[in-house]
């Protein structure tokens, strides 16, 4: 079998699945085009190193392309078509250097004051439905394209809650919402009715169609320079829309603690919330304070494990009186 019949098999198999795999295949063509067209038997470690040290390739697109040179390998190893291959090492992960802005509630209220000031005469979206858009996403912990995506039937109005289907980087799940939440989105959905939009989504544009997470983030960006909302002073970044997931997990673990819950019991509850994976996700909201305290927080706590935080008492005093 050669390299070009055993990547279309590969990719039919992946896209029958449900997926449109468009990227991985991408991929794909490009190591083909790189080491030709040989039987998979001869393929070797020297092929890939080829094609994964192309100049100018970073360590995120590197670490792309060896996970899908090695599933590609594994696959075809197991089915016989090729010996087992010895991957090249991979490159370690590049640590993310984004660090979201955490809205105080004072600038959520400002925002939400605003809203109505922003529109425009040529405003695909009303103002009333971003600003239960807004709401939802912080009351949620939910991403953009998980609001954005949402329809009527994702939505209990009697039980009072929410239903994420999930992806391929968030677990599905169904969670309970509160009542100030409810009733923002019982008014909205009542709303729409009175204006007789005839829309599956739960949340839509004023011509009944989806609205696109890049749209809604153009909106909020010009949202957010009407209010004058500038970020931190040391941060080259703006605050944006899908801050707002990052401010919902801070203030709810700030909210803990005042309350003296036990953060070991919680921390895994709100992961789950947010369809995270695994105690890390929601532990590193903890490292979330805002920019301007992180010289502080760093004295009190100077590149502590994530296993030590919780005996911290000055750590825990101050994220309480953020």
């Amino acid at each position: 079998m050669t390299l070009e019949e055993g990547i279309t098999l590969y990719v039919q198999r992946k896209r029958a699945s449900g997926t449109s795999f468009a990227k991985g295949c991408k991929i794909y063509q490009g190591f083909l085009r790189t080491v030709g067209n040989p039987s998979l038997s001869q393929i070797n470690v020297h092929h890939v190193l080829e094609f994964l040290n192309a100049p100018q390739t970073s360590a995120a697109v590197f670490r792309r392309k060896h996970s899908l040179l090695r599933h590609l390998f594994d696959y075809w190893a197991a089915h016989g078509a090729m010996a087992a291959l010895t991957m090249p090492a991979n490159r370690p992960a590049e640590r993310s250097t984004f660090l979201p802005y955490i809205y105080t509630r004072e600038e959520l209220r400002k925002l939400l004051r605003f809203l109505p000031l922003s529109k425009t005469p040529n405003d695909k979206i009303h103002h009333k439905t971003l600003r239960a858009i807004l709401l939802t996403l912080y009351a949620t912990g939910a991403t953009v394209g998980e609001v954005t995506g949402l329809v009527n039937e994702d939505v209990d109005l009697s039980n009072g809650s929410i239903k994420f289907p999930g992806s391929l980087l968030k677990a599905g799940r169904c969670i309970p919402i509160g009542g100030d939440l409810l009733r923002i989105v019982r008014q909205h959905v009542e709303w729409q009715k009175r204006n007789g939009a005839h829309t599956g989504s739960l949340f839509s544009r004023i011509d009944g169609s989806k609205i696109s997470p890049r749209a809604l983030r153009r909106y909020f960006e010009r949202l957010r320079r009407i209010t004058g909302i500038t970020g931190y002073r040391e941060s080259s970044q703006s605050p944006c829309l899908r801050d707002l997931r990052a401010t919902f997990a801070v203030h709810q673990i700030t909210s803990w603690i005042k309350r003296r819950r036990d953060l070991n019991l919680m921390l895994p509850a709100l992961g789950a919330y947010m369809g995270n994976v695994g105690l890390e996700s929601a532990e590193r909201y903890l490292q979330m304070t805002p920019e301007r305290f992180q010289r502080a927080l760093n004295k009190l706590s100077p590149r502590k494990s994530c296993a030590l935080w919780l005996d911290d008492l000055a750590l825990l005093e101050f994220l309480t009186n953020l």
